[in-house]
């Protein structure tokens, strides 16, 4: 324990004993120094993180641990903020523990609350283990980039790629039940070359789909529900739908007849091509014979709805 020596002036030698004043000095600069201990920096993070080589095991598995430092800087959450930012729990470089699993959910709620409604997520819950997670479609955090970036996995020009990661795959989408032709086919489609050829105003998955919140067409609540498809398709085709709403067809519709057509029963879904295109569903060569006579040609709706219309095929 030292002793403090204060000299007055006045008394030129005078001297007081302070031992109980720097003990307590002494500890709470010791507690000031605790609480005010600097956080570890990105740069401590990454002396081991940088590492290509670092990996640990998950069940199992090795898991890569790399970061990498160049990616991370350009990436969004890497200009926005620091390592311990979402890795709250490591207090010291290096550190003891494991750092606790990141939720999105921690800085995205909604998205992360649409995406527990959604279609792959009800998936995951039932056991499939291939369904889409938040980082299948945005990327790695450490290097996840704002929609608005060309080279962002969810920029509007890439998301028929980033879907077709799975989609696009028949092993994958066969282990679930499902098949890769409908995403096969939209490549395929107007909408499909369109993108491919540059535009950024054709259709990809998203629009049609939504995001976070994709749900099966069967769910009332989905973009592609029967009833919702004739407003999915005005997000574009605005001028169609005006004149589709006044048709007998549109009239149904919304008197709530299953049996009515909308967009997708005539232009078709993933498979849609221009109408000037011979292999269009609603090209003049198949139009009346083939489209309209799927619903037309039979007695059962002309006799049920009391609409008699005289197809004659092509020859």
């Amino acid at each position: 324990m030292q002793e403090l020596r204060i000299y007055s002036p006045r008394s030129g030698c005078g001297k007081k004993y302070l031992t109980a004043l720097v003990l307590l000095v002494v500890l709470l600069g010791s507690t000031a120094f605790a609480k005010g201990k600097p956080k570890p920096t990105n740069d401590e993070c990454l002396a081991c993180h940088s590492d290509p080589t670092m990996s640990t095991e998950i069940n199992g598995k090795q898991v890569s641990l790399h970061v990498n430092p160049d990616t991370f800087k350009a990436s969004i959450h890497g200009a926005m903020f620091t390592c311990v930012d979402c890795h709250a729990d490591v207090k010291t470089s290096p550190h003891e523990n494991a750092p606790a699993k990141i939720s999105c959910a921690t800085c995205h709620a909604d998205q992360q609350a649409a995406y527990e409604r959604s279609f792959h997520a009800t998936a995951i819950k039932a056991g499939d283990g291939q369904a889409a997670t938040c980082t299948d479609c945005h990327g790695s955090p450490h290097e996840l980039l704002p929609a608005a970036d060309p080279k962002s996995r969810v920029n509007h020009a890439n998301i028929p790629a980033t879907c077709g990661t799975c989609h696009g795959q028949k092993f994958v989408m066969e282990a679930s039940g499902h098949s890769a032709q409908p995403f096969l086919s939209y490549e395929q489609s107007v909408h499909g070359r369109a993108v491919a050829a540059g535009s950024e105003k054709a259709a990809v998955c998203t629009d049609c789909h939504g995001a976070h919140d994709i749900l099966q067409a069967g769910d009332p609540k989905s973009s592609i529900f029967k009833f919702n498809v004739p407003a999915t398709c005005a997000k574009c085709h605005k001028d169609v739908e005006q004149e589709f709403t006044q048709s007998i067809h549109g009239r149904a519709i919304a008197r709530g007849n299953w049996q009515a057509p909308v967009c997708t029963d005539c232009h078709g879904i993933h498979s849609i091509k221009k109408h000037l295109d011979p292999n269009s569903s609603v090209s003049a060569e198949n139009l009346t014979a083939i489209t309209c006579a799927r619903c037309h040609e039979g007695m059962r709706l002309s006799q049920e709805f009391g609409v008699c219309l005289h197809l004659t095929r092509a020859p």
